[in-house]
């Protein structure tokens, strides 16, 4: 199984700040979501070479998790700190959720602004000098270089995430034995999360930080080969 943390250099199917993330039918979401990294999933998996799914950062919320205030346009697909896409043909990320799932205009102009600038700050950063630097809000203000991704491949984590609020119905969430075991060995599969009985595997999971002024201390992206679905939540440690 390959698994890598603390990844600071680009190997080939890693591509930060990409283009053209979204379907087209769905423009609204770039006002929603950062594009962070795109991750060829043959890097994890070579029968998937030329899939390629993309890390996304939300830009809400401010404070809570993504989703709490919006549950009239939870679907089966979405809820409290989760959300899902599905993966096109042609490697777009399509929201299996509604429009009224962001709170959009309700955000603080301040924490989008916030978001949106660190973001082109890191853009440019890595534009002028080939490596990922964050303008975060608990910093001086200066770039810092970080990892573009805290982990890449591995046992999908079994962190706080799990447990802040219910998996949506489309999806089960399961514990094995070796998540109730202190002795287990750290490469033990914890957590299985499924799709129609087709499991989940974990692609990667980065701090929003490491990107942007601020986010979740850990994204956590996975990925369900059949139904091609890329579904994320969001650690808050």
């Amino acid at each position: 199984m390959f698994h890598q943390t603390d990844i600071r250099t680009l190997r080939p199917g890693l591509t930060p700040f990409p283009t053209d993330v979204f379907t087209a039918d769905q423009p609204w979401l770039a006002r929603h979501l950062l594009p962070l990294i795109s991750i060829d999933l043959g890097v994890l998996r070579p029968a998937l070479t030329g899939t390629i799914a993309t890390m996304l950062c939300p830009i809400e919320p401010d404070e809570g998790c993504i989703g709490e205030e919006t549950a009239a346009h939870h679907t089966e697909f979405t809820g409290t700190n989760w959300i899902a896409f599905e993966l096109t043909a042609d490697n777009r990320m399509r929201f299996l959720g509604e429009e009224g799932y962001f709170l959009g205009d309700q955000v603080a102009d301040k924490h989008v602004t916030e978001m949106t600038e660190s973001y082109a700050k890191a853009h440019a950063y890595f534009q002028s000098h080939g490596r990922l630097a964050s303008y975060s809000r608990y910093g001086d203000g200066s770039a810092g270089e970080q990892a573009y991704l805290d982990a890449l491949g591995g046992q999908v984590s079994n962190g706080n995430w799990v447990e802040t609020a219910p998996i949506p119905a489309a999806f089960a969430l399961t514990f094995t034995a070796a998540a109730y075991d202190r002795h287990a060995p750290e490469d033990a599969e914890r957590v299985i999360i499924s799709r129609d009985g087709n499991p989940f595997f974990s692609v990667a999971e980065v701090a929003g930080y490491n990107w942007c002024a601020a986010g979740p201390d850990a994204i956590v992206m996975l990925y369900e080969p059949h139904s091609r679905t890329v579904l994320f939540s969001f650690d808050w440690s």
